[in-house]
């Protein structure tokens, strides 16, 4: 009994055990369970609790003026319509799981847990990429009314600097203050759009605003300068041009050739349209167009220059082609007479052919002349091109004269070296006669033989001169070094005699006055005899040198002064 009483306590033990432990169990599975199906709960309200509706009828009134955009909001509404319907799965199937567990049905439980999680995570993502989609959308409002904002700053700060720069814009001011009134207006419509949601017309408007703000202040830097060109620079320098071209015409200058007046006029044209443009605060292309106008203009005084300048050269080099040609007729007249009259005289050669044809030219040069004078009347021709033929016609008149002056050349030389011999002759015979007269005159006692050798070979020279001027034809060449020969033997000749005749009249007059001294100074007799005798034997150096020396005794610092006051 006892025993029995033993295992029955003992087995009612174990049941009371095995109860106790299935009852932690089955609290600790449930406890798992609910602490799942709590954190499911968590995440599915999350999922749930999105604003997407909210969010995709935004986006479907930003898209609506967007076909594409539109049809990607449609594509995300499918997605969303979509989505719903799981979370609406996920929530039966979630309030199942937790009523099983309710329930105690643990293993039916974990069965929709695990179902739960795997549709939780499908619907976390398609509410995630969703999400994502139109959180862009909020983006690109944010980031446009921030950009909107950015640029009302830079138009204040365009806008001011426009005002306080309106005299330095001049003409161009009233036309920035009009685009700054456009500024205004495609913000206003901006502000619209974004209102309505349009958020793309709204995008078209800052865009247009942003490019017209950039063109503002470009503009602005760069329409004094403009100005200063299309109202100052570039109408003096048109002025100028037109100034000069009224000139140019009044000379008589054809410039026909070169269509100034074609010229002018677009340019004035363009100015205009570029002035029209400054006022409208535009700037595009006229900087390139003034500077073109201004090349124009520098190449049409050029131009100008260049033809007034070929004008007056045209008529300088017709003036001396005209002169030319009277100096080739001149020359061509004095050739053929001198020929006519020496060719036999001189031995010429013949020119007959060859002055002929120097006539014909005369003759052809004058009317080319006389064509160059007629195209400066008509008017009809550039003066470049009259220059350039004018300048042809003066070298070939310069390369005509060169031969005809080498005839002339020729003959002068011929006729001028018998004039010069004859000169010559007459001035060789009155040398000839005075060193004959002093002979005669001073009667020296005694002259050396080889002066009379040359007196005669002086004679020899002038008749060999004579009759070479007779001879026909003349040889002037020898004539000239038969010339040359007597002028410098005979003139030598004459400074000799000139020096015999010299020292003869010195020793007289030293010895005349040594006379003086003979009675009272024995030697001064002795040496006064000694030159006396050298003087009679043709010795004048020597005898001059003895008088003088003798002298020098009785006056050594002044014997010459002496003898000169003396004499």
């Amino acid at each position: 009994m006892k025993t029995e009483y033993y295992l029955i306590i003992a087995s009612v033990a174990v049941a009371v055990i095995a109860i106790i432990v299935l009852v932690s169990i089955n609290k600790s599975h449930k406890k798992n369970l609910k602490k799942q199906i709590d954190s499911l709960y968590v995440r599915f309200n999350t999922v749930k609790t999105a604003p997407l509706a909210f969010k995709l009828n935004k986006a479907q009134t930003m898209a609506r003026r967007n076909e594409e955009m539109a049809a990607s909001v449609a594509s995300y509404f499918a997605k969303y319509e979509e989505a719903e319907k799981h979370i609406n799965e996920l929530q039966d199937i979630l309030n199942d799981a937790d009523d099983s567990v309710s329930e105690i049905k643990y293993k039916d439980a974990l069965e929709k847990l695990d179902n739960v999680s795997e549709k939780m995570k499908v619907c976390e993502d398609e509410v995630q990429e969703i999400d994502d989609f139109l959180n862009e959308f909020s983006r690109k409002e944010i980031q446009q009314r921030e950009y909107s904002a950015k640029l009302k700053q830079k138009y204040r700060v365009v806008k001011t600097t426009i005002n306080k720069n309106a005299q330095l814009l001049s003409i161009a001011y009233d036309g920035f203050v009009e685009k700054l009134e456009k500024c205004e207006e495609l913000f206003s419509s901006s502000e619209e759009m974004m209102y309505a949601s349009d958020y793309g017309a709204a995008q078209n408007d800052l865009n247009q605003i942003e490019e017209m703000l950039e063109g503002i202040k470009t503009n602005a830097n760069a329409v004094p300068k403009l100005i200063k060109d299309a109202k100052g620079v570039l109408p003096l320098m048109l002025d100028e041009a037109k100034r000069e071209l009224a000139l140019t015409r009044q000379r008589g200058v054809f410039i026909d050739n070169l269509n100034i007046d074609e010229k002018l006029t677009k340019i004035e044209l363009d100015l205009n349209e570029d002035i029209k443009k400054l006022t409208l605060a535009e700037t595009e292309g006229i900087k390139e167009r003034l500077a073109q106008s201004k090349d124009t203009l520098n190449a049409i005084t050029e131009d100008l220059e260049k033809e007034n300048k070929a004008f007056k050269m045209a008529r300088d080099t017709a003036g001396r082609v005209e002169e030319h040609i009277q100096d080739m007729e001149k020359v061509e007249n004095y050739v053929r007479v001198a020929y006519d009259k020496d060719s036999a005289r001189f031995g010429l050669e013949d020119l007959k052919e060859v002055l002929k044809q120097k006539r014909e030219n005369i003759e052809k040069y004058q009317k080319e002349y006389e064509a160059l004078n007629a195209d400066f009347s008509a008017g009809n021709k550039p003066a470049s091109e009259i220059l350039d033929a004018a300048e042809k016609l003066d070298a070939t008149i310069d390369a005509d004269m060169k031969s005809l002056y080498s005839y002339k050349t020729t003959i002068d030389k011929s006729t001028d070296g018998e004039n010069r011999a004859m000169t010559q002759l007459i001035k060789l015979q009155l040398v000839i006669s005075e060193v004959e007269s002093k002979l005669r005159e001073y009667s020296l006692p005694a002259i050396d033989d080889s002066y009379k050798d040359d007196l005669k070979k002086s004679r020899e020279y002038v008749n060999t001169i004579r009759n070479q001027i007779n001879q026909i034809p003349i040889d002037i060449e020898q004539l000239n070094i038969l010339l040359d020969e007597a002028i410098d033997f005979i003139y030598k000749f004459y400074n000799n005699i000139n020096n015999v005749v010299g020292m003869g009249i010195m020793v007289e007059n030293a010895i005349v006055f040594g006379n003086k001294y003979r009675s009272t100074y024995p030697e001064i007799d002795r040496e006064l005899s000694k030159a006396e005798f050298q003087y009679l034997n043709g010795e004048y150096t020597k005898a001059l040198k003895t008088a003088i020396s003798c002298m020098e005794t009785l006056f050594p610092d002044n014997a010459d002064q002496k003898i000169m006051e003396n004499s």
